[in-house]
């Protein structure tokens, strides 16, 4: 194992500057040492980002970093020491990253937006299930970034990324979850200090409790990614690789119960005889409460509830007029345990609930399913005559299978008088070794005065996540008449075929050249009337593309596009064209 100087020496101050020796037991990723037995302390320490108390010098020391990208199996070049403890309330996690003098990149950041300086990201995965992690990540300073990360098989990189294919997916970072951190750089690196209250958290029922932990640190003056738990990237999923927090015994939650009161009101004023005269409209009450039943199931409820603080949506262009543009969800009712109302194809989206009068929902674990009821009754504004309120109700059920593998339900209702709007589906994901294979049905049902109307959804895809190769291998289709009213569609009638393969090769450790990936796809997209019937492709991509990484985290890439696009009749079928008669007067061709 390769260390340098630099980090010889910083370790050195870092040991000695408590004033004492660690005294904890240490794990070493790169030995294996991957079952941490948590040490509980009843000692109350200020979160200031200096670990100097002596609880510090106690607390299991996690060190023996490996780097993952862009090479995996290699010791990383920079050193970490990531020390771990917990309370009765909450988990505590003291961070001391060594790096040269001048290299660490740092800002006063907005949350979540800590992506272009170095961090320290922990993966929490407190079912202990290889399916899903809390997201708990910081800067130098402290800043934070939080979400969750539920893996689906998905993959980043490739085409203008700048940079070579991602194995790891990419975590949702909407949630929000209320926790303390602070930082400072230091002359040998940056110091940080976490407290996560177990209140934030949703964990199994138990008086004893075991969770996933990796912890991935990201060094942008190399480029490099480098975890704690050896993690490799010839595989399906980069959860099941993680270590595991052991002995965490009788967490006190307390009485988690938010309350969240609202009172709005509003004034116009108009001009009147030279003054401005102003009308006050009536207060309106509201508020949301949320009630955490258990330590896995949680009880949500909203009524007027006002969203005048939430962030505006940035302005968003699209190039094809046949899609329609996606807006994230802010709202923080909605947020709240998200998760669980994933869906793929996007067949749930709580944006179609504009501003509702009243909502409800109910998340968690219950029996060994994921459970998530949403049920809101719209402002009548929403709706198409202006009369009445759409009534929505969403469920979605999901069920682990085997090791890795997973099964879902989703069922969507909207009525708004005699119109209606269902849709019902199941989908699933089996992992093997490096292969994931998953797969979605759905129907949906739509009705008025009696008649209804029905149609299909579905997708299959096949993944291939090597070190040395990939692949994507993805086949869906939407039929015109499918109609998710509680989901997001972005365009319907339309089928896929996919073919992506990618090919990486490695530099040796050191040198100049990182990592070159090439990669093929070939893109066709079908009218889904043409696809049943055997017809003809509609628009044929093939897309040559290329990535190279450079020591010192330089990257570039290059790609060569072959398009073709053809008449697409459905875009144009309420046009006319209007020709010019030779008379003058003109006739419609």
């Amino acid at each position: 194992m390769h260390i340098p100087l630099f980090a010889l020496s910083a370790l050195a101050i870092a040991l000695t500057s408590p004033g004492e020796p660690h005294a904890g037991t240490v794990y070493d990723g790169r030995r294996g040492s991957l079952a941490v037995s948590t040490p509980r302390d009843a000692a109350a320490i200020e979160v200031d980002g200096v670990l100097n108390e002596p609880v510090w010098r106690k607390a299991a020391l996690l060190t023996g970093f490996s780097q993952y990208f862009p090479t995996d199996g290699v010791a990383a070049r920079d050193s970490t020491e990531v020390f771990v403890f917990y309370t009765p309330t909450a988990l505590h996690v003291g961070i001391r990253a060594y790096a040269p003098a001048g290299t660490v990149r740092h800002n006063l950041a907005d949350r979540d937006k800590i992506t272009a300086d170095d961090n320290v990201q922990l993966f929490l995965g407190t079912y202990n299930d290889s399916r899903q992690a809390m997201l708990f990540a910081v800067n130098p300073l402290g800043i934070q970034s939080d979400g969750v990360l539920i893996e689906t098989g998905a993959v980043q990189g490739g085409g203008f990324s700048g940079g070579i294919v991602r194995t790891r997916e990419a975590a949702d970072l909407a949630p929000d979850y209320v926790w303390k951190s602070k930082g400072h750089v230091t002359d040998y690196g940056y110091e940080v200090e976490i407290q996560i209250p177990f209140k934030s958290l949703r964990y199994a029922a138990g008086s004893e409790q075991q969770w996933q932990l990796n912890v991935v640190r990201t060094v942008q003056a190399t480029g490099h990614e480098e975890t704690w738990a050896p993690t490799t990237r010839a595989g399906a999923s980069f959860l099941t690789q993680s270590g595991r927090l052991t002995g965490l015994r009788d967490l006190s939650r307390g009485l988690t119960v938010d309350l969240i009161p609202t009172v709005t009101s509003s004034a116009v004023g108009v001009p009147s005889s030279g003054r401005w005269g102003y009308g006050s409209s009536r207060p309106e009450l509201g508020g949301s409460v949320r009630w955490g039943i258990t330590s896995n199931l949680t009880l949500s409820g909203t009524a007027n509830p006002d969203f005048s603080q939430v962030e505006a949506d940035a302005t968003q262009f699209t190039y094809d007029p046949r899609v329609q543009v996606f807006f994230a969800e802010r709202r923080p009712f909605f947020l709240e345990s998200q998760e669980q109302f994933s869906a793929p194809s996007r067949l749930i989206y709580t944006r179609r609930i504009t501003q509702p009068v009243a909502a409800t929902k109910l998340t968690g674990k219950l029996n060994g399913f994921d459970i998530g009821l949403l049920s809101a009754i719209d402002n009548r504004e929403a709706s198409v005559d202006g009369s009445r309120s759409p009534v929505f109700n969403v469920l979605r059920v999901q069920r682990d299978v085997g090791k890795q593998g997973r099964i879902g339900l989703v069922y969507t209702d909207k009525m708004e008088g005699d119109r209606y709007n269902r849709v019902a589906g199941i989908d699933g994901r089996l992992v093997r070794g490096i292969v994931s294979v998953q797969g979605q049905y759905a129907n949906s049902f739509t009705g008025q005065s009696g008649i209804t109307t029905s149609a299909p959804l579905f997708t299959l895809s096949t993944n291939v996540n090597g070190r040395r190769f990939g692949a994507q291998y993805s086949v869906n289709g939407i039929a015109p008449q499918f109609d998710a009213q509680s989901g997001f569609i972005a365009r319907t009638g339309i089928a896929n075929v996919n073919l992506v393969n990618r090919f990486t090769f490695l530099g040796k450790p050191g040198a100049l050249l990182e990592a070159i990936t090439p990669e093929i796809a070939w893109l066709n997209s079908f009218r889904y009337d043409d696809f049943v019937r055997g017809g003809p492709v509609q628009d044929e991509k093939l897309h040559f593309r290329g990535n190279a990484r450079f020591r010192g985290g330089w990257s570039a890439g290059a790609q060569l596009l072959l398009e073709r696009f053809s008449y697409d009749r459905d875009l144009y079928a309420n046009y006319v064209y209007i020709a010019p008669a030779p008379s003058g007067t003109d006739t419609v061709a």
